[in-house]
């Protein structure tokens, strides 16, 4: 009798540390995946201000101006072009001084913002510095940038900002700009478009006024 109380007694404690032990792991367990999602939560977060930054500062690169050092370059690359030395020989102007100035200084500039490919596309199809390549006296400014993350596709954010247009005359008008973004890799941009209306629009003003 003795021996069947006491294996009870060591059964009854067998069975309590088993269920001690299940407790445990099982707060363990809650607890790890706290700091997983925790720290998934702060990557994501992480991860959307690098892409935030990449975007808004294309936007300041592009319309804090004109960039005077940009026309400077783009002036002499194009006298450079239609010089009796790079004339007749467009690939040789492509080696040129003068041109490849320029691109360096495209390339200082956004590179760093954008994927290869983003890249490539934001220089040839957007185009980069689209908005400081006009002669006449005038300055621009951005303002109220807002970028958010599209709730249905990760990599896309919808864009707008607003633009201060003032002439050499002190006169200033005011430009909506509204866009997308794609951000494939953290902190690089895939691709950014931005309009503001066509036949009234910023770019159509400073034409207007050259």
């Amino acid at each position: 009798m003795y021996f069947i109380k006491k294996n009870e007694e060591a059964s009854r404690k067998i069975v309590a540390g088993f269920i001690v032990l299940l407790i445990v792991s099982f707060l363990l367990m809650g607890c790890s995946t706290g700091d997983t999602e925790e720290g998934n939560g702060a990557e994501a977060k992480e991860a959307v201000d690098k892409n935030e930054q990449a975007i808004r500062a294309v936007i300041e690169e592009e319309f804090n101006g004109p960039d005077e050092e940009y026309k400077e370059l783009l002036n002499a690359a194009m006298e450079a072009q239609v010089s009796e030395e790079y004339m007749d020989d467009y690939e040789a102007y492509l080696e040129s001084p003068e041109y490849q100035a320029l691109m360096s200084y495209i390339e200082e500039t956004y590179a760093s913002y954008f994927t290869e490919n983003g890249y490539n596309h934001f220089i040839n199809s957007t185009p980069a510095f689209m908005y400081s390549g006009f002669e006449q006296d005038y300055e621009l400014t951005p303002s109220a940038i807002e970028i958010t993350q599209n709730e249905a596709e990760d990599t896309l954010y919808d864009i707008s900002f607003q633009v201060a247009y003032t002439d050499g005359n002190g006169e200033s008008s005011d430009y909506h700009f509204e866009g997308s973004a794609t951000v494939p890799e953290e902190g690089k941009i895939g691709k950014i478009e931005y309009l503001d209306g066509y036949e009234d629009g910023l770019h159509q003003a400073l034409t207007n006024n050259e």
